[in-house]
């Protein structure tokens, strides 16, 4: 083969070869973006919209149109915001509803996140991909033991 044959395959070669890009890590997949708020369910049942009725199982449906568009913001920097989306229930409401911190635990399989609302909250990771984030959180009252389930896009 000559030279120039050789030269141009090796170029076509180079050419052709993609450099794999990295994987994201779990810190570039909860940041970045905001988080909406699409669905939420608790069991046992549990009175979420404070208004005297137990919900068990779904409630995302049910809840105030206003609290449906809700976003979580998550940023490199350890920063928690939990926002009012673009419809608020009072329109006298901040945009920012509680803000705080977050950090993974070391498996990064948990997120705890300290606001200024609820205070203390651990969020178990059950899938966290570019789009999804899904997690679960017990939560304690009166002697009861509660499970959230929460689901968010982009």
């Amino acid at each position: 083969m000559n030279t120039f044959l050789r030269a141009s395959l090796l170029l076509l070669i180079c050419f052709s070869c993609k450099e794999e890009t990295p994987a994201p890590t779990r810190t570039e997949l909860l940041t970045g973006k905001p988080w909406k708020w699409i669905g939420g369910a608790v069991t046992p049942a549990f009175d979420v919209f404070s208004n005297g009725n137990l919900n068990n199982g779904e409630y995302w449906s049910q809840a105030p149109k206003c609290w449906q568009d809700d976003i979580r913001v998550f940023t490199t920097a350890g920063k928690f915001t939990h926002e009012e989306g673009a419809t608020k229930c009072n329109v006298a409401d901040p945009q920012i509803y509680a803000q705080g911190t977050w950090q993974f635990d070391a498996s990064e399989k948990v997120v705890k996140i300290n606001d200024s609302a609820l205070g203390e909250q651990m969020w178990e990771i059950q899938e966290l991909t570019a789009t999804s984030l899904k997690v679960v959180e017990v939560y304690q009252e009166k002697g009861k033991t509660y499970t959230f389930n929460y689901s968010f896009t982009r």
